[in-house]
């Protein structure tokens, strides 16, 4: 039976002989590749936990040392003639001192409620987690978040009794500012996933504090956070555990699959060799020519897939340093070519290059209404232009972003060759673009820098490109904009004024000021529409665009608008009861995108007016038509819960978007605002005019009532009331005041009397235009009639 079983299979012997050899092989190099690396990811990571455990080791042997400074600093009279301890000043800090039984016996430092929490949990744990003489505590949690205290006893003093001396001192901080002060979320920038954890000898389970990830780390790397000895020279106790492992795992599995993809293929094809091998070996000679012809075939199939894996390779290159939607250069390519070009700079095989950042506005908004295909192909139509401006030049053009194009030119022969340039690139997109049956004008950005040496990194010379382009945003002027050395400390305030908007609100650094809204038949104001300032402590007043935009995208916005509401609420219910009965008014605020966005605006706006004992409809709300284009059915969702609840809406700068009349089909509005009724755009007052009696006739056919904005003259108030339009709000009439002021005006029944340019109602010492947040909240301060209508359009 042997032998003829050997005979019938002989021929798959050698094939299997060959493919087992490669699998062998192949799979002994690919165990110790992934095992290496797999090592080598260990060692790693080990380091950084280690690393990190120190920071974070060094940050409570701090915040210690200073509960200890703070022991040693009480005078001899005693804890009662002493003030609260000395922080740092930041938010989320705190101190304050303590008995033995667990009582604060001085005023802290930080949230009374706070100190009183952590006293708490501190007289209620064991001796062991309190500790001797200075000691750790925690983390204990107070409210959503987790707090570190450490705690230091105050030393007798000569002349008083033990029970005198028995008081602490007690530093803590939030244990997200710890980790933050500690570098944390530079592991997380390093690739990891974390999880940060106490032991807990009771429940032999840990307590996890902090953790990227819902479920436990597998096989982490680990580092012991060790409590500073509360006695020199003892052990200190373990006081937390820090875990990481790299977010792809410890064994690279795309890496491993693809490897082991190309062992199969080639065993597969020395398997499949072997075989037609000795199959062809035991054909006679009379079938050798078949053979030869079956040879040949092969051979040609494998010079095909052969073929077919060196098209696949280009394809995958191609896809790799290209956009996939525009089939331009893509950002990895660009700055390949970009450290290229350096490398030749610092050679002197280039005397001076050239980067340009080209940022096409309002992209995102053609994308979201056209569809992203529409914005990918606009994107397209401009760098063919721009290819079109920069025939003979040495360039590289390249997607760089969602909405820019990066323009590297190689060779340029002075400064003002590459402004020239610049603005070449500006001008290409002046005429419309032609775009699925609509013809679409443009606006664009473009940021330059040019470089006569090479000892800048490619991501430095980019950064220079990119604050030249962020520059040219903040201006009105279209032409395009070269980069400075004063520019990088432009940017470095900006990150300096984020950080006071986070805290302005707690500083009660805001304040709200109000412009009568006016009825023009009564001349008698009926509302008024509440304005937001921010007094910078440093900067004083600052205009609307040195902050609205950093506020809408870091989401202060949403606080903000919650505290206007709740301000105008409680200002509306003092007004009432301060009118005689039967006077109404209301009060408008403007809502943005993001507050829209936010969950629970509805519930939070009937709760405010439910405190205040105010009536629906003494609130309104302003929208503009961008805050309702990023998410039609949020917004549509939110604004029909307001009217139910009988809030009534306005929809703000009617007239110039060009899709405001499907939003006054799809949302529940009740006030339409004309914007800059007799501002001249086509240069002719008759047209002018015929346009705003149009809007106002529109919008009196659809039942909406008309509040005409920036109403400056008595020739403008009056044309505006011929034509039909119910209310004004502008300087003529008055421009924003305080509070008690606006309520005067409400309150006057003898009709209202214009304001003059001469006279001065505005509180603040410095004057601005009007502005539009992007936020949807409007500033104003106080302008003159002599101000031109360019002023004006900065709103």
């Amino acid at each position: 039976m042997r032998p003829s079983f050997l005979r019938r299979y002989s021929h798959w012997l050698l094939p299997f002989l060959a493919a087992a050899t490669v699998l062998v092989i192949g799979a002994r190099l690919i165990t110790v590749g992934v095992t290496e690396r797999s090592r080598e990811l260990h060692r790693a990571a080990q380091t950084a936990v280690v690393s990190h455990a120190r920071l974070i080791d060094a940050q409570l042997l701090t915040l210690l040392d200073q509960a200890r400074r703070d022991a040693d600093q009480v005078p001899a009279t005693g804890i009662a003639a002493t003030s609260a301890p000395a922080v740092s000043g930041k938010p989320d800090t705190g101190a304050f001192w303590m008995s033995s039984a667990g009582t604060v016996v001085a005023g802290s430092t930080g949230t009374p409620e706070v100190a009183g929490a952590i006293a708490q949990e501190w007289a209620g744990a064991d001796g062991a987690a309190r500790g001797g003489g200075g000691a750790l505590f925690g983390p204990v949690r107070y409210g959503s978040q987790w707090l570190v205290a450490a705690r230091a006893q105050v030393p007798a003093r000569a002349g008083e009794s033990q029970a005198s001396a028995a008081y602490w001192t007690v530093s803590y901080v939030s244990l997200d500012a710890l980790l933050q002060r500690a570098d944390f979320g530079s592991l997380v920038k390093e690739g990891y996933d974390f999880q940060l954890s106490q032991p807990d000898p009771l429940a032999r389970v840990p307590r996890v504090f902090l953790s990227s990830r819902a479920a436990p780390l597998e096989q982490p790397s680990l580092a012991t956070v060790f409590a500073p000895p509360a006695v020199a020279g003892t052990p200190g106790r373990a006081f937390l555990t820090l875990a990481v492992r790299p977010k792809s795992g410890w064994y690279p599995a795309r890496e491993l699959s693809g490897e082991i993809g190309l062992l199969a293929l080639l065993a597969w094809a020395l398997a499949f060799g072997a075989y037609d091998l000795t199959h062809s070996l035991k054909r006679t000679q009379s079938v050798l020519a078949t053979t030869r012809e079956r040879l040949h075939d092969a051979n040609e199939r494998l010079a095909g897939e052969i073929e077919q894996r060196e098209n696949l390779q280009k394809s995958f290159e191609h896809a790799r340093y290209h956009d996939a939607f525009t089939g331009l250069p893509n950002r990895r390519y660009f700055m390949d070519q970009l450290d290229r070009t350096l490398r030749d700079l610092r050679r002197r095989r280039r005397r001076r290059i050239a980067i340009a950042l080209i940022d096409i506005e309002r992209l995102r908004l053609i994308s979201d209404t056209l569809g992203h295909t529409a914005g990918d192909e606009l994107l397209l139509q401009a760098a063919q232009r721009c290819a079109a401006a920069l025939v003979g030049t040495e360039h590289v053009l390249a997607r760089f972003g969602v909405s820019q194009l990066a323009v590297l030119a190689s060779e340029v022969d002075s400064p003002a060759a590459a402004q020239a340039l610049a603005d070449r690139l500006q001008q290409a997109r002046q005429e419309p673009f032609e775009l699925r049956q609509h013809r679409l004008s443009i606006t664009s950005r473009v940021g330059f820098t040019c470089l006569e040496s090479g000892v800048q990194r490619a991501e430095d010379a980019l950064r220079e490109a990119d604050l030249a382009l962020s520059v040219a945003k903040q201006q009105q002027s279209q032409r395009a904009v070269a980069y400075v050395a004063g520019m990088g400390g432009a940017a470095v305030s900006l990150v300096s004024l984020e950080a006071d908007l986070h805290v302005a609100l707690d500083r009660r650094e805001f304040r709200l000021l109000y412009q009568p809204i006016v009825d023009l038949r009564a001349q008698r104001a009926v509302g008024v529409e509440a304005l937001l300032r921010w007094w910078h402590p440093v900067e004083g007043l600052l205009t609307p665009d040195r902050f609205l935009a950093i506020a809408e995208e870091s989401g202060v916005i949403v606080p903000v608008t919650r505290w206007i509401i709740t301000r105008v609420c409680r200002l509306a219910a003092e007004w009432r009861t301060r009118l005689p009965q039967g006077d109404d008014f209301y009060i408008s605020v403007n809502l943005s995108a993001a507050v829209l966005r936010a969950p629970g605006l509805s519930e939070y706006v009937a709760q405010a007016l439910a405190e205040a004992h105010l009536p629906a409809h003494t609130l309104k709300f302003e929208l503009s038509e961008g805050g309702l284009i990023s998410n039609v059915t949020t917004a549509r969702a939110v604004l029909d819960a307001f009217h139910d609840m009988g809030i009534e809406l306005m929809l703000d700068d009617f007239g110039t978007g060009y899709s405001s009349l499907s939003y006054l089909q799809l949302f529940p509005f009740d006030y339409v605002k004309v914007d800059r009724p007799f501002v001249s755009r086509t240069g002719s007052e008759r047209a002018n005019q015929a346009i705003t009696s149009a809007i106002l006739q529109m919008a009196s056919n659809l039942g909406l009532r008309a509040v005409a904005e920036i109403v400056e003259t008595q020739a403008a108030a009056q044309t505006l009331m011929q034509m039909g339009c119910e209310y004004g709000q502008g300087y003529f009439f008055s421009p924003p005041v305080e509070a008690e002021e606006a309520f005067r005006q409400l309150r006057s029944a003898g009709g209202f009397q214009a304001q003059t340019a001469g006279q001065e109602h505005e509180p603040l010492p410095e004057d601005s235009p009007t502005v539009m947040l992007p936020a949807g909240m409007i500033i104003e301060s106080r302008i003159t009639d002599t101000e031109s209508d360019a002023e004006h359009s900065a709103g």
